[in-house]
């Protein structure tokens, strides 16, 4: 397998997690509506909406940070990077890649220590029996993809410094 096929089959995971987001944010929407309409028409608010909804905001969340890392979605400010020749721009990008990296590894590691700490004490929200650890590691699965995605990267911005500048 070379390079290229490697660096988009790892575009599959982001992707596919965006689609799991996209339902997420469904299921929030509806869970919001639902409740609303209980709340004010019928005085009759569903139990546990607030940590319903919390969860589904962690998981949209997790699940949209690799891809929007893999479709460069993200908050850019390269006013000055813009001005240097197009090698120093591939350099400084490879620099922010490996700190980008080295962050959402700390992220990784540090979520599922919580997850696993999580489970161990059973910790759950006080209005719902449902137990916060699953979402905790999936806090640590969406910062893993987005570790995946700042590899591609890496692999990306070196393969275009060493092969003068063709892209992958």
């Amino acid at each position: 397998m070379n390079i290229k096929n490697f660096v988009n089959i790892l575009g599959i995971f982001s992707y596919a997690l965006s689609r799991l987001g996209c339902v997420a944010l469904f299921a929030m929407m509806g869970l919001t509506v639902v409740d609303v309409v209980g709340r004010y028409v019928f005085n009759s608010p569903i139990l546990g909406a607030f940590e319903l909804t919390s969860f589904l905001v962690s998981i949209m969340i997790y699940s949209f940070l690799g891809y929007a890392q893999s479709q460069k979605a993200h908050v850019t400010v390269d006013i000055l990077v813009n001005a240097f020749p197009q090698k120093v721009q591939s350099i400084v990008k490879l620099f922010n890649y490996i700190v980008g990296l080295v962050i959402m590894i700390l992220f990784s590691w540090k979520g599922l220590e919580k997850a696993i700490e999580a489970m161990e004490t059973g910790d759950s929200p006080m209005n719902l029996p449902i137990p916060i650890h699953p979402f905790v590691f999936f806090l640590a699965f969406g910062c893993a993809i987005v570790c995946i995605e700042f590899i591609r990267d890496i692999l990306r911005t070196t393969y275009k410094l060493k092969n003068k500048e063709k892209s992958l």
